[in-house]
């Protein structure tokens, strides 16, 4: 949604013996509109540096379907190596990923990059299990708990790809960008043609998203 935003209301920490847990309550809207969802975000995070996320969600049914829900994390670039295991080696999304086969893939960020005359979102993998970014012997690993999630690494971000109108203008972050996507609407081909078929679209007014990331040293 245009002008959409999070603002958090409250924040907890509770502590333990092995681990710490970060409990916030945030409301994603815009100005002059009523609130479009409702989270409750729980990070807990263990002695060795693993996270696990929990997101639980409640929207707006006032709205129309989401575009998409997930985290977006901006990752040192030195993490140009991925490895992930779900729908590849091209993009797939729910409804676009029949030329794509499930299995484990490897490449560099930058060659998930689809490169389109006219920038746009693109890149995504759908029904991943996990997904490794590595440089040199230091990575990141998150992986799915309860639901595969979809995932899109770039060296560009969203609001780059958005902006600009030609692929030659297109200028990296400096960072790897990582996003862990609970479910993104159908591509569809309202552009020139039907909407998106109910059955992807991400309509839902309840849901929970839970991920693992675990950062790892090769040896």
């Amino acid at each position: 949604y245009p002008m959409a935003y999070a603002r958090a209301y409250s924040t907890a920490v509770k502590r333990s013996k092995n681990r710490a847990a970060i409990t916030g309550m945030m409301t994603v809207l815009a100005p002059a509109v009523q609130w479009i969802l409702d989270i409750r975000a729980v990070w807990t995070v263990d002695v060795g540096g693993g996270i696990h996320a929990s997101m639980d969600v409640l929207r707006n049914v006032e709205f129309p379907e989401l575009p998409r829900f997930g985290v977006r994390m901006f990752l040192p670039r030195e993490l140009k190596d991925a490895a992930y295991y779900g729908y590849g080696p091209e993009e797939s999304y729910c409804d676009k990923h029949r030329a794509a086969r499930h299995g484990l893939f490897c490449a560099e960020v930058s060659e998930l990059h689809e490169d389109y005359i006219r920038p746009q979102e693109n890149g995504s993998h759908f029904d991943c299990d996990y997904v490794e970014l590595c440089g040199g012997q230091a990575g990141l690993a998150a992986a799915a708990q309860e639901r595969r999630f979809s995932f899109n690494a770039s060296v560009y971000t969203q609001e780059e790809l958005e902006r600009k109108a030609h692929n030659f203008e297109l200028v990296p972050s400096g960072n790897t960008v990582l996003c862990l996507d609970y479910a993104l609407n159908g591509i569809g081909s309202n552009s020139c043609g039907p909407e998106v078929l109910e059955k992807y679209r991400f309509d839902e007014e309840r849901f929970v998203f839970e991920f693992q990331l675990a950062p790892f040293v090769k040896l």
